[in-house]
């Protein structure tokens, strides 16, 4: 069962309010991106070359994708007792753990790196001109009342506190 508390259904919706006022866009490789649970099934069916990942009482929620279309979504997974996680299903098969919850993810993106092959990377001097860095952490840390965000560190705490996503996708290929 996918159901959202409080916390995420408003960090959800915080999210797509800065995609909305262009806070995020280009370089940050992300667009908030919702699909309704069967078109997400039938790309898993597509993604997966099967239905064995339904098969455990698993779910996820979609709200985001890049350029590519790989998909940023939340993992519902049977014995998870906090918010859900927020994990990375790219185009070319590979499958990553990125942050503890939406929240986490949200201050990930405001860093001032870029998510790319599950990495947390800096900026090159094009991608600092592209984007109004400063607005976008001024915003955040104003928001969620935090500073100086190592979003690697928070990566990291997502994979201690969670299952390891990337076997979990392998065990259902």
């Amino acid at each position: 069962m996918n159901r959202l508390n409080k916390n995420s259904l408003e960090s959800l919706e915080y999210l797509k309010k800065l995609c909305e006022k262009e806070i995020i866009s280009w370089p940050i490789d992300f667009e908030f991106y919702q699909v309704s649970k069967e078109e997400l099934n039938q790309t898993f069916k597509y993604w997966f070359g099967n239905e064995t990942w339904s098969s455990c009482n698993d779910s996820f929620i979609q709200f985001g994708k890049d350029a590519s279309g790989s998909m940023f979504l939340l993992w519902f997974y049977p014995k998870l007792k906090t918010e859900p996680p927020v994990v990375f299903m790219d185009s070319e098969g590979e499958a990553y753990l990125v942050s503890s919850c939406i929240t986490d993810f949200i201050k990930q993106l405001a860093s001032g790196y870029l998510f790319f092959n599950n990495s947390w990377i800096e900026l090159s001097l094009k991608e600092k001109k592209e984007l109004n860095w400063e607005l976008l952490k001024e915003e955040v840390n104003e928001h969620f009342g935090v500073t100086n965000i190592n979003p690697q560190e928070l990566t990291q705490i997502a994979k201690l506190n969670h299952p390891n996503f990337s076997d979990w996708v392998k065990s259902k290929i």
